[in-house]
């Protein structure tokens, strides 16, 4: 069985080896130890405290694999962004240039940098081990912590972003990067990349260009890559398009891949949460699948199951698995 549940100090090793395995343009997943473990801590933190209102939390995820003892996946929803470090995106934009003279009227793209999404929730940082990209297992890893977010509303912001990595190449290059950042930062992509997620962000203002970036200036290569995502984030994509997540014109000031957004109380698993007791016995085998969570924020666990008819009948395993009895009340929605 896979549960999905809060991550803790003991999964420190295997979060290294994500981190590790997701390669460049993942600056929420950094593949740098120390950073890593101030995650881990801050989450456990998240968990354990009690919140009235959205703020600086960040709870972090793991999804297990009961039958080996071992973890397969993580991800991540963050509270709120930019509130004590900058949070910037480009804003992909049209400037008009009119000459009443020559009977010109043109409409240039341009981009514009901003902090238009402080004070957002993030859904970030997933990873999955290519195994386990089957069965479903990646849409309970993802929407696991939607229904996290339908059991504690008032955690998170009205409006809920998710970044997705750009267009890199198998070297690590970004064509964005190559005709924009690079003039600015004088380092690789990957360098960029770790130093934004190991240290203040404030240094991007100080080191971009603070005026608009006309679109048509920029290399062919790096126009074509704007609002694109990387192949290897396809199926998370579909994901979080089918939760009602969607592109509206911002994009990473790194590598240009897309922001999706949506306003949290319309994401499709928010939307059809329900509470429900649960029943132990011998669970449907045709039935519906459906995501089910306990109802506990410092120990959340989430698991898939079927429902079929008005009842949710789990097994013992199941019951063990969530950390709930026959009778306790339950959420679950929709897979």
């Amino acid at each position: 069985m896979l549960i999905v549940r809060p991550i803790k100090s003991d999964d420190s090793e295997a979060f290294v080896d994500f981190a590790a395995a997701t390669g460049v343009g993942h600056t929420n997943l950094p593949n740098h130890p120390q950073r890593l473990a101030q995650k881990i801590s801050h989450s456990e933190l998240s968990f354990a405290a009690s919140v009235d209102q959205a703020g600086e939390e960040g709870y972090t995820f793991v999804m297990e694999d009961t039958q080996t003892s071992r973890l397969v996946g993580t991800c991540t929803v963050d509270a709120t962004v930019g509130l004590s470090e900058p949070f910037y995106s480009y804003r992909v934009d049209q400037v008009v240039h009119v000459s009443a003279d020559l009977n010109i009227n043109n409409r240039i793209p341009a981009l514009h940098m901003g902090h238009d999404y402080t004070g957002a929730s993030r859904l970030s940082s997933f990873y999955l081990e290519p195994d386990y990209r089957c069965n479903y297992y990646d849409q309970l890893l993802s929407k696991s912590r939607l229904l996290f977010m339908a059991c504690f509303p008032e955690r998170f912001a009205a409006t809920t972003i998710a970044e997705i990595k750009g267009v890199i190449d198998e070297q690590g290059v970004s064509p964005f990067w190559e005709s924009v950042g690079r003039h600015f930062f004088s380092m690789d992509f990957a360098q960029a990349d770790l130093l934004t997620a190991s240290s203040n962000k404030r240094f991007i203002a100080n080191l971009m260009p603070r005026y608009p970036l006309y679109v048509p200036l920029l290399s062919d290569t790096a126009q074509a890559v704007i609002g694109q995502h990387h192949d290897d984030v396809e199926d998370i994509v579909n994901i979080l398009e089918h939760e009602g997540l969607h592109f509206e014109g911002h994009v990473d000031i790194f590598d240009a891949g897309p922001i999706l957004e949506v306003r949290t109380r319309h994401i499709r698993a928010i939307r059809h949460a329900e509470q429900i007791k649960v029943q132990a016995g011998n669970p449907v085998e045709q039935g519906k699948r459906v995501l089910v969570s306990n109802n506990s924020s410092h120990d959340f666990r989430c698991i898939i199951a079927r429902k079929q008819g008005a009842a949710l009948i789990l097994s013992e395993a199941q019951l063990e698995g969530l950390q709930v009895a026959n009778g306790n009340t339950v959420t679950y929605c929709p897979l």
